[in-house]
């Protein structure tokens, strides 16, 4: 890379993602670059950081150095990294169609279960990576899956990854018991054997927990969890007492007579109207989809108790993911065709983006002996 930044890179757009990529770091910003010493000059996301904000430094730089660790297809990479003054600045692969958030947040009602197949399938992969190496990422979650327009899922975020792997004898544990307060954050997706936080700890199949929760927030447009009453709480309690996600489908959504007697209490002919336009335009969207039975969430799959629960070995196996394990003897064939289902989505754009006409400077990159400053090079 030039020892110039702005020889290398141009930033084109500042991204504003959906509301749970935004909590989810409030010391950085995100940029949309391009690389013009590149053919077609490709684009990046840029993440500008300021280390001054962080109060744990030594965390933070663990959970960078992940990113040297892995090298997998389906997993975030990072491009470059560096230093400029206090801020650090990681230059990762573009996915336009952003995460699985963003994709919902243009998309209420969920996306269509073929597109559903695909992106758990590669998250699947990825995941496969990590457990081969007896780590556990344990931030699976719709806001750190991201899908790129050429039909590749790439699954990010490893600052809750733990290795299996005791750091004291270097024997390989059956169970973990690891609490920290950073998994706080995840707690939409977290499998319960962990939020007790008991003597049994809990192992590898947490993360196809999560996984499974993702592939019914995709299937039914939002998570099951959220927005509860009394928060977190509540949360805790459902999922302690052995709660588990329903797909949102014609099944689900029979009693026809309950919501005619709900619209009989209804007086004021305002809510009648606007009762009425629900019925119409949203329960259609449930009442005519038919989510199929091998859809993989159900007893003994991915959502079942930790000692039903699948392995992942078992849950690629399973018969919802026979056309991906099919089309995946030939990488292109399997992303050509969720490219087509792509298509679909691409008129609703899911990266909700404040286009902002940014001067260079609002970056903060000084231009003046930039190249001294640049040799700064963050070593892992």
């Amino acid at each position: 890379m030039a020892n110039n930044f702005n020889s290398t890179y141009r930033i084109i757009d500042k991204l504003r993602r959906s509301d749970s990529n935004e909590k989810a770091d409030q010391h950085s910003r995100t940029y949309l670059i391009s690389n013009q010493n590149e053919q077609n000059e490709a684009n990046y996301i840029l993440r500008l950081i300021n280390l001054e904000n962080l109060t744990n430094l030594s965390e933070f730089i663990t959970d960078i150095s992940w990113y040297k660790q892995f090298n997998h297809f389906n997993l975030m990479s990072l491009k470059d990294c560096f230093l400029i003054d206090t801020k650090l600045n990681l230059v990762k692969p573009y996915a336009s169609f952003g995460s699985c958030a963003d994709l919902l947040n243009s998309n209420p009602f969920g996306v269509c279960e073929r597109l559903i197949a695909h992106i758990i399938w590669q998250t699947l992969q990825a995941i496969r990576y990590l457990q081969d190496r007896h780590i556990l990422h344990r931030g699976i979650a719709s806001k750190n899956i991201y899908v790129c327009d050429d039909g590749r899922v790439l699954l990010d975020e490893f600052s809750h990854c733990i290795s299996m792997i005791s750091p004291f004898d270097g024997k390989l544990r059956k169970q973990i018991f690891d609490y920290t307060d950073k998994l706080k954050d995840q707690l939409l997706y977290l499998a319960p054997e962990i939020i007790y936080q008991n003597s049994d700890g809990y192992n590898l199949k947490s993360d196809v927990y999560s996984l499974g929760m993702v592939a019914c927030e995709l299937a039914n447009g939002s998570n099951s969890y959220r927005n509860m009453t009394y928060g977190n709480l509540n949360i805790l309690y459902a999922k302690i007492q052995g709660s588990e996600p329903i797909l949102l489908d014609g099944t689900q959504l029979t009693d026809e007579t309950a919501i005619v007697h709900t619209l009989k209490k209804l007086k004021k002919e305002n809510i009648q109207k606007n009762f009425i336009h629900l019925l119409n335009h949203v329960y259609p969207h449930v009442w005519n989809r038919g989510m199929e039975k091998r859809f993989p969430i159900e007893k003994k799959k991915s959502m079942a108790a930790p000692i039903n629960r699948c392995s992942l070995d078992e849950l690629q196996s399973h018969a919802f993911f026979k056309f991906q394990k099919r089309l995946s003897r030939d990488r292109n064939s399997l992303h050509c065709d969720m490219v087509s289902l792509l298509e679909t989505y691409k008129k609703k754009r899911p990266i909700n983006k404040e286009i902002n006409h940014l001067e260079e400077t609002s970056c903060n990159f000084p231009t003046n002996d930039y190249n001294e400053k640049r040799n700064l090079t963050w070593e892992f």
